[in-house]
């Protein structure tokens, strides 16, 4: 196959005036132009890259129409520019005529992969090499693994990943309508014919340089094959330690991963900004060298399962936010981050061995969001009436705050003290109950004849400086229920039951 150059510094060389060459560029979108009322003549607008530059402002004159409408050029065509004109509008910006041109035949447009012997892999680009200065016809074969709701215009995107990164892909209007239906996260596409332009970093977090836009050319192909399923990842992720967190700058966007340590209950508040009642949930993550605050807001706290700190999860988190307040660092959820519970990668089980041999033991338990360490007592953690606990707010201010309390249990809260749980060793999760009498767990995706139980309370407790809720789990629950095993609990309770029948 024969292959062909783009002639890079042809758009430099035409905005300055110097129009008398030929050139070989790339046309990267065509966009029909508003009709004058006047004339009611069509004019198509161009943007062009000459493999070095991009031009966005090339008009094409109207006896040129007709390659368009013959579908000879279209966007991703390589053209022989002939004749150019160079202008200036009202407000001095430059725009080119395009007077004459040639559309360079297909078969002479270079490809990204040349291997012909098996069509179903030909021009697959890696994620990671998308520039707008490929050539020829080519596609990516990625995993939805993000998708958006449609928004106003419409307008929709969609976070795509392959083994080389990760890139997104906007739609608008009638190519949102189009593929936001059918487009599945989590499900393996082909897609081609798209545009690539410079991702908008206000609007896109993803490290891609670039991002994709369908258009009405666009093709997408649902790619139902267990093999390739396997090897394309569900989330590309660049973890760093939680050391490192504090080498971050304030609204950074990292990827981390660590072991549940603690998790808040749900805190109602008012947003400030929308006037909107909300809730959060503060949660505590560590790894082999330290722990750190999370903040998750809204949904995302009330989907996180508090029993999750209870089982020792590991949770890995993709584009979470660096937060900075009074010279303390945290970390803080948005509504594009992602995040996974006992992902299936190495990382997360290097952590799991870690902590199963003793490693909390090893962790030095200093929080990356405290900068000025406490004075602690020889049990590890300072002594806190209830009243200093609440002026000072601890635990309230986007990190996890250890302390020793002595207090008085009031009042158990009678709501839920005990629930049916997994009886496979370490999974505490939630089990339902069947019609057919049998017990399932989503975690383990299992079902059993009988069920475990277990503690999770809330509980009042109350010092001469004021009162406070807290939660308790398992053996915690148990030694405050005077070591009353959660069956023996929960046998009770039936039984009360049914003597009020």
């Amino acid at each position: 196959m024969a292959s062909i150059s783009l002639t890079k510094g042809a758009i430099t060389r035409y905005q300055n005036g110097t129009t008398n060459q030929s050139a070989t560029v790339k046309v990267l979108n065509i966009r029909q132009c508003e009709s004058s009322t006047a004339t009611n003549v069509e004019r198509y607008r161009l943007s062009i890259t000459d493999g070095q530059d991009t031009f966005n402002a090339c008009i094409l004159a109207p006896e040129l129409n007709k390659l368009i409408k013959d579908e000879q050029l279209r966007e991703n065509s390589i053209v022989k520019l002939e004749k150019v004109a160079h202008n200036l509008t009202s407000t001095g910006k430059s725009f080119l005529v395009i007077l004459n041109l040639t559309v360079l035949p297909q078969s002479t447009m270079p490809t990204v992969n040349n291997n012909n012997n098996n069509r179903s892999n030909t021009n697959i680009c890696p994620i990671e090499m998308i520039t707008p200065y490929l050539n020829g016809m080519w596609k990516i074969r990625a995993r939805c693994f993000a998708k958006s709701p449609i928004r106003s215009h419409p307008v929709c995107d969609f976070d795509f990943v392959d083994a080389s990164g990760e890139i997104r892909i906007v739609a608008f209007r009638d190519e949102c309508t189009r593929f936001h239906p059918m487009i599945e996260v989590d499900k393996i596409y082909d897609i081609l014919g798209v545009r690539v332009k410079t991702a908008d970093k206000r609007w896109n977090n993803l490290r891609h340089n670039y991002e994709l836009t369908l258009t009405p050319g666009s093709i997408v192909r649902l790619v139902d094959d267990t093999t390739i399923n396997t090897s394309i990842p569900d989330v590309h992720y660049e973890f760093i330690p939680l050391r490192d967190v504090s080498k971050q700058s304030s609204e950074a966007f990292i990827d981390v991963i660590g072991i549940v340590d603690t998790c808040s209950d749900i805190i109602p508040f008012t947003n400030r900004t929308s006037n909107k009642d909300s809730v959060r949930r503060e949660i505590t993550i560590m790894d082999e060298d330290t722990s750190i605050s999370i903040t998750l807001w809204d949904e995302q706290a009330n989907d996180f399962d508090e029993e999750l700190a209870e089982n020792k999860a590991v949770v890995a988190f993709r584009r979470i936010r660096v937060a900075i307040f009074n010279n303390k660092y945290s970390l803080s959820g948005h509504k594009n981050m992602i995040m996974k519970i006992n992902p299936d990668i190495a990382q997360a089980k290097h952590l799991r061995i870690w902590y199963n041999a003793g490693g909390r033991l090893t962790n030095n338990r200093i929080t990356t969001a405290t900068t000025t360490p406490n004075r602690l007592t020889r049990e590890g953690y300072p002594w806190k009436t209830i009243g200093q606990i609440e002026n000072e707010q601890l635990g309230r201010q986007g990190r996890p705050d250890y302390v020793m309390l002595k207090a008085i249990c009031m009042h158990i809260a009678n709501d839920r003290v005990v629930y049916t749980s997994c009886p496979n060793n370490d999974c505490f999760r939630k089990v339902n109950k069947l019609l057919s009498g049998l017990y399932h767990c989503d975690k383990c995706r299992q079902d059993f004849n009988e069920c475990h139980w277990s503690y999770m309370l809330r509980a009042e407790l109350v010092d001469s400086t004021g009162a406070i809720w807290v939660s308790f789990f398992r053996q915690q629950a148990q030694e405050l229920m005077d070591n009353i095993t959660a069956e023996q609990f929960a046998q009770a309770k039936e039984n009360v039951s049914h003597l009020n029948e």
